[in-house]
Parts: structure tokens; C-alpha cells; sequence
């Protein structure tokens, strides 16, 4: 059985964070403007829309 492998662009972005940091979604972001968050074991998609809004979705 062959293996199929993805082709996965790695970025590496340092930020310094503390308590009172905000970082600009533009390093966040990927070039199609998503994100992809996991937390507690679930993944979440961070993505702008059209409107230059952020959405939040599971």
C-alpha cells in the first residue's frame, strides 16, 4: 500500500508574549488569511472573511 504525503509550507514566526501582549492577526495568518488552533484535543479555524472580520469556528 503506498503512503500519500502532504506538501505542508513551514513558516516559523517568534513572537515575545506576556500578560499584556497583542499580536496582529497578519502574523497569524496564513497567505488565505486561516489559522488552524488546537486546543484541549480540539482543532479550531481562525479565518478572515470577507468582510476583514475574524471567525472562530470548530
Amino acid at each position: 500500500m503506498s503512503q500519500v504525503k502532504k506538501n505542508v509550507a513551514t513558516t516559523t514566526r517568534q513572537v515575545a508574549i506576556n500578560a499584556e501582549s497583542s499580536v496582529a492577526s497578519g502574523l497569524l495568518l496564513n497567505h488565505q488569511g486561516k489559522l488552524w488552533i488546537e486546543h484541549a484535543g480540539e482543532r479550531y479555524q481562525l479565518r478572515r472573511t470577507s468582510n476583514n472580520k475574524l471567525i472562530l469556528t470548530k
